[in-house]
């Protein structure tokens, strides 16, 4: 059945390629429909109107202009009269007769069409409210920290002696800058790790109200695949830990604890963030278990029946005694051994081998187990005790990152769930949403902008961008974050249109323009040789060009499928 299983695998290729493929022609289509209105109002003859390049899939003719749609979705183009320079008459109606500013008027009007389409965009999900996801993926495309009070980053944990430990990177630091670019959220602070495997940085932070300068190399990782390494500091960020839920008579209630509290020290130690918080720090063996949280975890397991909690309640401050117990709540992996020996995603697991059992030892206990069976005792969702036989004999493929036997659990505190801050949904009325759909637009263009100026620099790599494949790959994926998301990334994805076609390269829109301000300072146009050798020239780069990003995004697929 494995032979079967890359074959399998393409459906939701396919299901991917069918969401994402009408957004996104829908976006060349606009762009083409831009320049077509506008050389219609400039009266020029328009031969050809399609949406992608090559053979032509279906189409019709109806007055001077033919309209396809063509096998290659590299984009789309409006074929005018007397485009090609080789083919100019001088005879009215033709692209190269109209004069100067209605020619700029044509190319420019189709990223126009793009940026507007973009406003507008924004300005709807603005308007329909945006959710914490949606927020999130808004953060990570713009550079803009959207939702959130910080406009920069504190670190939290910091794995011992990873890059940042040993640069002198302490928890609590805010980070400052990355190479002098200045860090406004998380993911911003990512990609600049991200994308400088094995490189030395410049890390500015700020430390007690004082800034210092530090130098950082972050750990190189083979993960991206046919796509090369990626970076790592191996930290994580500094969030607040919330009380999100507690259970009726539970232990966490009878304590006192209240949903909406912040738990922020665990025996008088400072807390960074809920992994922190959570059952990591209790395993001997976590990567995150260095000399740093060697004192809390020695302090946690001497007190182990019991923790003081300082709490911050709006703004009082408590101090409270919570008996400790641990709840481990199943997540079960579809297909894995643990799905078939009968465990259940939110079963709690209460006993191994007939012994009770905590989170501290469980992992353990089922890896020296391997090549045997044991014994499981669960409580299910609906409160019925079960036991079943695990067999051990074979593991999962996606086993990794505290996953066993296609296994893992949550560990749940006294009858009480903590998470992270949540980012509020945001909606305002019409008018205030038509600004921030123009703020978000504007953050956009400058973040594509830092991007182009990045590749320029060569410090992001060509094949670290995403052609038709990967673009499809990532609106499939942000469709299932629900229409705000969807509607964010082909807003994200028409401004990135309107924005490449206007650089000064031959063949996009920009070139065209760049053309027009030589033929403005010379008085006369470029040469029809000259234009027509820099544009076959330039359509087999482009072409290359294209090629080399999509055999990427192929490999990277095909890369997935198969793990």
């Amino acid at each position: 059945m494995e032979f079967f299983n890359p074959i399998l695998a393409v459906f939701p290729v396919i299901k991917a390629v069918l969401i994402a493929i009408i957004p996104l022609g829908f976006l060349i289509f606009i762009h083409e429909l831009g320049h077509f209105l506008a050389a219609k109002r400039a009266g020029i003859k328009v031969n050809t109107f399609s949406i992608g390049f090559g053979p032509r899939i279906v189409g019709f003719k109806r007055g001077e202009t033919e309209y396809k749609l063509s096998w290659l979705p590299f984009g789309g183009y409006v074929q005018m009269e007397g485009e090609d320079p080789s083919e100019q008459t001088g005879a009215e109606g033709e692209f190269a007769s109209a004069s100067l500013g209605s020619r700029a008027f044509v190319v420019i009007a189709g990223p126009t069409v793009n940026l507007l389409f973009g406003i507008l965009a924004f300005w709807f999900i603005f308007t329909v409210g945006i959710d914490a996801g949606s927020a999130r993926l808004m953060s990570q495309f713009t550079g803009k920290s959207i939702g959130e009070k910080q406009e920069s980053i504190q670190i939290g944990m910091i794995a011992d002696d990873g890059p940042a430990d040993v640069a002198g990177v302490m928890p609590g630091d805010t980070i400052v800058s990355v190479n002098s670019e200045r860090i406004t959220n998380w993911a911003v602070f990512h990609q600049e790790i991200f994308i400088n495997p094995g490189k030395e940085l410049e890390l500015v932070v700020e430390r007690d109200g004082n800034q210092k300068t530090l130098t950082a190399t972050p750990r190189a990782v083979h993960d991206l695949g046919p796509r090369g390494e990626s970076g790592k500091l191996d930290v994580l960020k500094q969030d607040d830990v919330i009380v999100s839920q507690i259970e009726e008579g539970s232990l966490a209630a009878q304590a006192g604890l209240k949903v909406g509290d912040q738990i922020d020290t665990i025996n008088g130690h400072k807390i960074y963030n809920v992994p922190h918080f959570g059952t990591g720090i209790w395993d001997p063996k976590s990567e995150w278990l260095g000399t740093k949280y060697q004192e809390l975890y020695n302090n946690i397991d001497q007190n182990k029946d019991s923790l003081e909690l300082g709490i911050l309640r709006g703004s009082e401050t408590y101090t409270l005694q919570l008996p400790v117990r641990w709840q481990m709540k199943a997540n079960v992996q579809k297909d894995s051994p643990a799905q078939k020996a009968g465990i259940e995603t939110d079963d709690i697991i209460t006993t191994f081998n007939g012994k009770v059992v905590d989170s501290k030892s469980l992992y353990d206990k089922l890896k020296a187990a391997e090549g045997n069976s044991v014994v499981l005792g669960l409580i299910s969702t609906g409160g019925v005790e079960k036991t079943v036989t695990f067999s051990l004999t074979e593991t999962s493929k996606n086993d990794a990152g505290g996953t066993i036997y296609g296994l893992t659990w949550d560990a749940h505190v006294s009858g009480m769930e903590l998470r992270a801050p949540e980012i509020p949904m945001l909606k305002y009325n019409v008018f205030e949403a038509f600004a921030k759909g123009i703020e978000t637009t504007w953050f956009t263009c400058t973040y594509i902008a830092r991007i182009l100026k990045k590749l320029l620099r060569r410090e992001v790599k060509l094949n670290h961008l995403s052609g038709p494949i990967g673009i499809v790959h990532i609106t499939s994926e942000s469709a299932k974050g629900g229409l705000t998301s969807v509607l964010f990334f082909i807003g994200f994805i028409s401004i990135n249109l309107a924005i490449v076609n206007l650089l000064p390269i031959p063949l996009a829109d920009g070139g065209h323009l760049l053309f027009f301000a030589i033929e403005k300072i010379r008085g006369r146009p470029v040469p029809r040789k000259v234009q027509e050798i820099i544009q076959q020239v330039s359509f087999f780069l482009l072409i290359a060009f294209f090629l080399y990003i999509t055999w990427f995004d192929s490999l990277t697929l095909f890369h997935n499928l198969r793990n």
